[in-house]
């Protein structure tokens, strides 16, 4: 009985098969550069319903400019069952754009069990190959910007567009405009053959349906790169949209502070007729000027242009607002009226406040120390992604890096992180900590602060009386302190216990 169920066991297992195969890949980037990395995942898979395939090998193999050639056993694979081999590689920074075949090549076996002559059970070991060619695009990819002669546009403007590529050629270009009431004028695109370097096209722009003020000019563009693969990819320019109200031109002269004491510097420019007693006042809610009615400009002649500054009291968030103004003047011997909209700039008065404390003061050369790094955000508006970067020849950083992340700091909050230090055998004396605070405020562009705060280091070897410095009841005193401040006002930055703190090692 035992010996027909062993018989029946063996016809089973002779008819299953091998199933090995190269049935899965993945490439990440889908396209590589001359000269940068990438990843090939290949999937090797036994869909045998019972048969392990043993020592299964993998010889993958390509041009020699692609560094991806290798040989590695992946083992044993079970019935039914895959498993996934990352491949990295760099290319050559000379090869050749174009496509290449990665070939890979997977050898296993498998053992067949079978009763011989003699009722007894004898096995043989098949070996089964399987291949497989995987495409890799390697290109230098074009790298497009485009700019604009005029950044000022009326009803219709005749515009230079300049592109310039700084990466691979690009051919076949169309050039699409997304906006909503702006497009280009008797033509629904611009086209260019080829873009090596730098071409200039000129177009007439036709914003006849859109909105007066600040917008954003957006432009598709889709070309083919060296290898003839399509890429698409959608560019915005800043523009100002200026249509009637007037022929005057209104430029804004750098940015105005949020809150109460705005400065809004412009430049004026009559493009129109010569005027006389021009005067300008506010037409938009939550803007008015300071202590007047009417700011009074005076006699334009055509062409002329003028700068004024006017005293601004508004509850304009940062960022770019579009403002209306209403304009009153005399022409040709008529009173006029109109309306302009200026898209101005507004950015918060940021006010940030740091603050240094060493764990054991004073400082000692050659020694080990904790330094903290307290920031404060002492002005109106929050500021976000805010980083912290510290550096002195005083000391080295034990940390991992010299920039650490702190985040969002809320009006009226603060912050902290530690570095740890091994202070420099240095003599003793003063030297500089130079503090960088990166954020985004309000408007959402990014600010760069850097101060240099002044710390003391203990000479090596010297007393603690001949440094004036000592400790209180067991505990050390903080020496090191430092204050940055961006803007106006006094602030206390310890009138309140911390909020929240990050730490960093």
């Amino acid at each position: 009985m035992k010996r027909s169920y062993l018989l029946f066991a063996v016809m089973l297992l002779g008819l299953s098969f091998a199933g090995l195969s190269v049935d899965d890949y993945s490439l990440s980037p889908q396209v590589v550069e001359p000269g940068d990395s990438g990843v090939l995942e290949i999937t090797i898979s036994n869909g045998a319903d019972s048969d392990t395939v043993e020592n299964v090998a993998i010889t993958v193999s390509s041009a020699s400019t692609l560094g991806i050639d290798r040989s590695f056993l992946v083992g044993d694979l079970e019935a039914k069952s895959s498993v996934v081999v990352s491949l990295p590689f760099t290319a050559s920074e000379n090869v050749t754009s174009g496509y290449y075949v990665v070939e890979v090549h997977a050898v296993g076996r498998t053992k067949e069990y079978y009763l011989d002559s003699n009722n007894q059970l004898k096995s043989k070991t098949e070996t089964f190959e399987k291949s497989a060619s995987i495409p890799i695009q390697i290109v230098e990819q074009p790298v497009i910007s485009v700019a604009i002669s005029e950044k000022v546009v009326d009803e219709l403007t005749q515009e230079e567009f300049v592109f310039t590529n700084s990466g691979g050629d690009a051919k076949r270009i169309q050039v699409t405009i997304l906006n909503d009431g702006i497009g280009f004028s008797n033509m629904g695109k611009v086209y260019l053959a080829s873009l090596e370097d730098e071409a200039t096209v000129s177009a007439t722009l036709d914003a006849r349906g859109a909105e007066d003020g600040a917008a954003k000019l957006r432009l598709q563009l889709t070309y083919y790169n060296e290898i003839g693969t399509e890429q698409a990819e959608v560019m915005e320019i800043p523009i100002t949209v200026k249509k009637g109200g007037g022929n005057f031109l209104f430029v804004q002269d750098g940015a105005m502070l949020a809150g109460e004491n705005g400065k809004l510097d412009l430049e004026l420019t009559n493009v129109g007729p010569s005027v006389s007693d021009l005067s300008i006042t506010s037409g938009t809610d939550g803007v008015s000027l300071k202590g007047l009615n009417e700011y009074t400009l005076g006699d334009l002649a055509e062409g002329e242009t003028t700068t004024f500054e006017l005293s601004i009291v508004s509850d304009l968030d940062p960022g770019t607002q579009n403002v209306e103004f209403d304009l009153s003047w005399e022409e040709n011997g008529e009173e006029r009226s109109g309306s302009v909209t200026i898209p101005i700039k507004v950015i918060p008065d940021s006010a940030i406040s740091v603050y240094l404390e060493a764990k054991t003061t004073p400082l000692a050369a050659n020694s080990e120390n904790t330094l903290s790094v307290t920031v404060s955000n002492l002005g109106v508006y929050d500021i976000q992604g805010t980083t912290l970067r510290i550096e002195s020849e005083a000391f080295t950083l034990e940390t991992i890096q010299a920039e650490q992340f702190m985040g969002e700091l809320e009006s009226d909050d603060f912050s902290s992180v530690q570095y740890d230090i091994t202070v420099e055998n240095v003599p003793a004396g003063e030297y500089p900590v130079l503090v960088t605070v990166s954020f985004r405020d309000a408007s959402g562009e990014w600010s760069s602060v850097e101060r240099e705060i002044p710390i003391t280091v203990r000479g090596f070897g010297s007393s603690m009386s001949e440094s004036g410095m000592g400790s209180r009841g067991g505990l050390n005193i903080p020496v090191i302190a430092g204050t940055v401040a961006i803007g106006a006002g006094a602030y206390w930055l310890w009138k309140k216990r911390k909020k929240k703190s990050h730490y960093g090692g």
